[in-house]
């Protein structure tokens, strides 16, 4: 009689088992089955390495869910894929190329599409061996991956028909963006983190006559593209004040003094920058009053030729040599120590600047009313529940996605510009 193992032998049992389920198909949907349907998606992984124990989780409870609809009759699809990740992993083999001493520009763009499709097959090979081992009763004949040739073409038909529908355009509005990986970032690639900084009391001279308006700012370099100074309308310590004009520190421009319901009359002073460029709720104050919008940081984190005397500078350089200037000039009423949220790149840490750039968006209003409408007819169901609050707040609270990447890595945008004339043409 053969003698039993003492423990369960899970690296010979389980590929063994495995195998033969693939074999036989167990895990394969009939469309022609008459069985009642049920289908599900794998959320697919990115690319950019291997599965961690957070996967184990999101494949084992769905896979527990697959089985028992199986064993309930159902004829069940779980689709599989993985998801090519434009700016993680692209991400991922800009460090590798780093640590030799390139960029991705030293190889240009063919070369590191190639680079990126060998990291890519690496990674894909390593995942669905992972999943194997998982034991995912997923239907394999079936498998996706993100950039397929018919997955890209179902990418490009639909930015047509929104394009042409009116719910997809170009526009220059304040994106988050990335200095190191040099691209626009959506709302969810931004990591906000608590961060001890300083909020900076800085002195914004009259125009006319002596005095001057103490201003509160956590960020001293912005000051350089102001375009106003905004109190709210209701604050009687400013009411004289609006209309007027006051002198942006160290470089001596007028601006308005303007009166604005977004302001906060507690925080600080209750008079605020106004820095259109750079800064989300300053770019909508910015909107709503026509005020010029001066960009004085650029695309690498440096202070542009409209920053003046600090262009070229790194940001934060610049922020510190601001501050020397204005302590001198007497211009710094005070710094306190001060706890705020801090928006970081989700991939490389970097922190994200909010910049003024051209670039693709799609006008979410419309199609969240209808996602809205969707759940609240009972279309659409969430369980547990209590998640139905939590999306309801996502959908309203939402403006425009901005869909456009400066990538190498990933889907290209059907359009077409003619340098000539600067005709766009979608396609």
């Amino acid at each position: 009689m053969r003698e039993l193992p003492k423990v369960f032998q899970h690296s010979e049992v389980d590929p063994k088992w495995y195998s033969y389920w693939e074999k036989i198909g167990a895990f394969r949907a009939d469309p022609k089955s008459r069985r009642p349907p049920f289908s599900m998606v794998l959320p697919p992984p990115n690319v950019t390495g291997w599965l961690h124990i957070g996967h184990a989780l999101n494949q084992t409870i769905p896979d527990v869910l697959a089985r028992w609809k199986r064993m309930c009759g159902f004829d069940v699809l779980w689709l599989p894929g993985t998801d090519h990740a434009g700016i993680a992993t692209q991400n991922v083999v800009e460090k590798q190329l780093a640590k030799e001493g390139k960029s991705r520009h030293d190889l240009g763009r063919e070369a590191f599409e190639k680079r990126v499709w060998s990291w890519v097959e690496k990674s894909h090979s390593t995942i669905t061996s992972q999943m194997r081992k998982l034991g995912s009763s997923v239907d394999w004949s079936r498998e996706r991956f993100t950039l397929d040739d018919d997955l890209s073409r179902a990418v490009r038909r639909v930015f047509v028909s929104l394009y042409e529908e009116g719910l997809i355009y170009r526009g220059t509005y304040l994106v988050s963006w990335c200095p190191r990986c040099r691209t626009a970032l959506s709302d969810l690639e931004v990591v906000h983190k608590p961060t001890n900084g300083s909020l900076y009391y800085l002195r914004y001279p009259h125009s006319a006559g002596a005095g001057f308006v103490v201003v509160a700012t956590t960020r001293p370099e912005t000051m350089l593209g102001d375009t106003a100074v905004a109190v709210h309308p209701d604050d009687e310590r400013y009411s004289d004040l609006v209309g007027k004009t006051l002198r942006v520190p160290l470089i001596g421009r007028d601006i308005p003094v303007i009166a604005d319901s977004f302001v906060d009359h507690e925080f600080g002073t209750g008079a605020v920058k106004v820095t259109p460029a750079h800064d989300p709720n300053d770019f909508q104050i910015g909107n709503r009053h026509n005020l010029p919008q001066l960009s004085v940081i650029d695309e690498d984190g440096r202070m542009s030729k409209d920053a003046l005397s600090y262009a070229g500078q790194d940001r934060f350089v610049a922020r510190k040599a601001i501050v020397a200037a204005l302590k001198i000039d007497g211009l710094l009423d005070r710094v306190e120590d001060h706890e705020h949220s801090v928006g970081h790149c989700e991939r490389c840490g970097t922190v994200v600047e909010p910049l003024l750039s051209k670039q693709w968006f799609v006008k979410i209003e419309s199609l969240a009313d209808r996602a809205i409408d969707a759940v609240s007819d009972g279309h659409t169901q969430f369980l547990p529940d209590n998640w139905t609050k939590t999306y309801n707040e996502w959908m309203t609270n939402i403006h425009d996605w901005c869909i456009s990447r400066q990538l190498w890595w990933g889907h290209r945008i059907p359009a077409w510009y003619c340098d000539a004339c600067g005709e766009l043409v979608v396609s």
